[in-house]
């Protein structure tokens, strides 16, 4: 794992948190800190903000460690909800997912916290990341999801994972509850 994406997390986290914007790690980084290390280029954070939170951090970023990862990313704050940045010396990506859904808020909500390197850390739960996964439904998702039920096949909480992922799944139309049931009975 690329050692530089501690320090970017932590200094993101600390900008965040000095901003009073709660976060929580998704991504391939939570799904290695839950317990399947895996390789990762990018930080991946939902954040409990507004739009408009978003774009104002956009306008506060030169006093931060991070730039936007590209001019007019004002544009995709408020058309795609995320905020694509990059670290100023480490170069790492760091992606703002805003967390408008009522999905996103329960899930930092829900959280849980990790100490990494003097820094305390939300990671989502186990549940609600293998819902994440299998609601983005990408090749490396469906790995994402395999590895982590072989890590954590007995502490995941599968009637709350998939009474979430029903529901989820419901209000968006797709089925992620087949792609979770599928991961529980595999035998990696």
């Amino acid at each position: 794992m690329e050692p530089a994406l501690w320090p970017t997390l932590a200094d993101a986290v600390t900008m965040l948190e000095a901003r009073g914007i709660q976060s929580a790690l998704i991504g391939g980084l939570a799904v290695s800190l839950r317990g399947q290390p895996r390789m990762t280029a990018a930080v991946d954070l939902v954040v409990l903000a507004t739009v408009d939170d978003a774009l104002r951090l956009v306008g506060e970023l030169d006093s931060t460690s991070f730039a936007p990862l590209f001019s007019g990313v004002e544009e995709v704050v408020a058309s795609a909800f995320i905020l694509p940045l990059r670290h100023r010396h480490t170069g790492i990506r760091v992606d703002l997912a805003i967390g408008m859904s009522g999905f996103e808020q329960q899930a930092v909500r829900r959280a849980t916290p990790f100490t990494i390197g003097g820094t305390r850390i939300l990671v989502v739960s186990i549940e609600d990341l293998l819902v994440m996964k299998a609601l983005a439904g990408r090749p490396q998702d469906d790995q994402d999801i395999r590895g982590l039920v072989a890590a954590q096949r007995n502490v995941i909480d599968w009637s709350a994972c998939l009474e979430l992922a029903e529901k989820l799944g419901e209000a968006v139309d797709l089925d992620i509850v087949s792609r979770l049931r599928a991961a529980r009975v595999d035998r990696p």
